[in-house]
């Protein structure tokens, strides 16, 4: 059983953050194959990116859509943007070029953080690009804690265009989050994350899975970033996920029903399952478990179950 829960005073996942650095300093955060981050380096490194923030203008509570690969950077590059008490943009974009106009426009977004070259002007007009490899230790001297109380807003989901459906992005609170890491501590059976090596696919986005994580990053857990799915299915799931040491994964319910119908067997080294979105099917349950799966299995609500506003719509 865990036993972290979230004090009455942290109020943003900043502060929650804090609270995982001063227990869990020299600890392993977030990991993939081109290196690694421990606390204290993504501490220090988020610091950079919301002094850069703040020397672009960045306010709290402006929107911020982030554009970078899944990599140790890329969570450095979220909670700067936390940090600066401004919004996290999440846009579900498969697109190599970054957000599209629409979806910009759709979340609010006033300026884009990206480890990419600058979209066309076109693609995102009004919306002022700032790199990320600018961020460093002269950007970190200008980090400077907002008020909590003006952060409200933790993070903007605009998802892509969906031909003949209808778009909403949704708003999730700083205390959407808190109450789910509340509710994993306050849940007889969820998993101690301590120390586990806890994975997720590099080609989910992160709203498919950011509140399993951020439980991960509250629990000093270390988040190991994946290849795709597909591309572990390849060279076998159960050998990959061993070899990478992953004890406990995260993934979307659509993910883990594609996985154990490709290879049952594939989680059966895990000691955690954390899978979010709508419940599965009992078939898919007895397929895992007829696979070899005896750890724990945790359902975690989809954001649009916990407490999210629809801000906007469109067809």
């Amino acid at each position: 059983m865990t036993t972290a829960t979230v004090p009455d005073d942290v109020t943003t996942l900043p502060e929650l953050f804090a609270r995982t650095v001063a227990e869990h300093t020299e600890r392993p955060a977030v990991s993939d194959a081109d290196g690694e981050l421990t606390y204290r380096e993504l501490d220090e490194l988020s610091d950079a990116v919301s002094g850069l923030l703040r020397l672009h203008g960045v306010s709290p509570g402006d929107r911020v859509a982030l554009c970078v690969a899944h990599s140790p950077g890329s969570w450095a590059a979220a909670l700067g943007i936390l940090k600066r008490g401004a919004v996290l943009v999440t846009v579900e974009t498969c697109d190599p070029a970054g957000p599209s106009a629409p979806a910009m426009r759709m979340a609010g977004a006033t300026r884009c953080l990206t480890d990419t070259p600058p979209p066309p002007s076109q693609q995102c007009p009004r919306v002022v690009v700032i790199p990320l490899a600018e961020a460093g230790p002269d950007t970190a001297a200008h980090h400077a804690p907002p008020n909590p109380r003006l952060a409200t807003a933790a993070h903007v989901v605009a998802p892509a265009a969906r031909a003949g459906a209808a778009r909403r992005a949704l708003v999730v609170d700083h205390t959407d989050v808190l109450a789910q890491v509340d509710a994993w501590a306050d849940e007889r059976n969820s998993p101690d994350l301590r120390g586990e090596r806890f994975g997720y696919f590099g080609d989910v986005p992160l709203s498919a899975v950011e509140l399993s994580l951020w439980v991960g990053l509250a629990h000093g857990a270390h988040l190991v970033v994946l290849p795709s799915l597909a591309c572990l299915l390849e060279r076998g799931l159960r050998e990959e996920l061993s070899r990478r040491g992953v004890t406990a994964l995260a993934l979307p319910a659509e993910a883990l029903r594609h996985g154990v119908r490709a290879e049952a067997g594939g989680f059966a080294s895990l000691r955690a399952l954390v899978v979010e979105g709508e419940d599965l099917a009992p078939e898919i349950c007895q397929m895992l478990i007829g696979g070899g799966f005896d750890g724990h299995l945790v359902q975690v609500g989809a954001p649009e179950a916990a407490s999210c506003r629809v801000v906007s719509t469109a067809t």
